[in-house]
């Protein structure tokens, strides 16, 4: 697939992910989204890639939806087929986001839905779609990744959140100068990279499907997912470096 609104860049273990319409502020329109879909589902498929960093290029991460298409139309029908912005909800790799300047609207749900989020002190985060009299898709799922009354603050006031104001309410791991951005997220994955990738995958799952479970089916979910990682080769690899005094060497798949 040739990629045009996204850059798409494998090295070593780690997918970088960048939003690549610096012209329109990054904004999301029907292209951008089918190759976020194609890069998140080969990252997944990818045995070599252990974690994804997520960015944007130009003046910000992302101004939010592409409204350039015009007015809407004046009857609107629920179809069920809006876009799934949760996109990477069945990619259980860790995805790191690094947002820098204005997160916005439809850029603010998919920086929400990556794992781990390091942002610049100058981001704000806005989602302004109750202003200009929308309701929308995050209003369905925002109480489950954070508490209620922070959901109510980013939903219903529609005004801009900074990123202090972020990070103390748990939206953001961690607040960082503009020039060490990427390097922070490198770190990071770097970090990840030496873990088990299928004990970190194995987690993530555990994270995602047993969030919307209720015990018992939680209780399932996790004797399947640990029984697998604890009977894979990186489950004996581990116990034989430890045996051994060693550094792990981790197989690809």
């Amino acid at each position: 697939m040739k990629l045009t609104t996204i850059k798409y860049e494998k090295k070593n273990h780690t997918a970088y992910v960048t939003l690549n319409r610096p012209d329109k502020l990054n904004a999301m329109n029907a292209q951008l989204h089918e190759e976020l879909a194609y890069a998140w589902a080969d990252f997944r498929d990818d045995p070599k890639l252990r974690v994804a960093i997520l960015s944007g290029e130009g003046r910000c991460f992302s101004a939010g939806a592409d409204l350039s298409g015009g007015a809407p139309s004046e009857r609107y029908t629920y179809t069920g087929e809006f876009p799934d912005i949760t996109q990477t909800q069945k990619v259980f790799k860790p995805i790191i986001a690094a947002l820098h300047s204005h997160v916005v609207g439809y850029g603010m749900w998919i920086a929400l839905d990556a794992d781990f989020r390091i942002a610049t002190d100058d981001v704000t985060f806005w989602l302004p779609e109750p202003q200009w009299g929308i309701a929308t898709i995050p209003a369905a799922w925002f109480p489950k990744i954070m508490p209620w009354a922070i959901a109510s603050e980013l939903l219903l006031f529609a005004e801009r959140v900074s990123a202090q104001r972020a990070f103390d309410v748990g939206m953001i791991n961690k607040i960082v100068p503009a020039d060490q951005l990427m390097a922070e997220a490198e770190k990071m994955a770097d970090r990840i990279c030496e873990l088990s990738p299928v004990a970190v995958q194995g987690m993530k799952e555990l994270m995602v499907r047993a969030s919307a479970l209720d015990y018992t089916a939680v209780d399932q979910i996790t004797d399947y997912v640990q029984t697998r990682v604890m009977n894979s080769e990186d489950r004996k690899e581990g116990g034989r470096a430890f045996a051994e005094r060693r550094v792990v060497d981790w197989p690809d798949s």
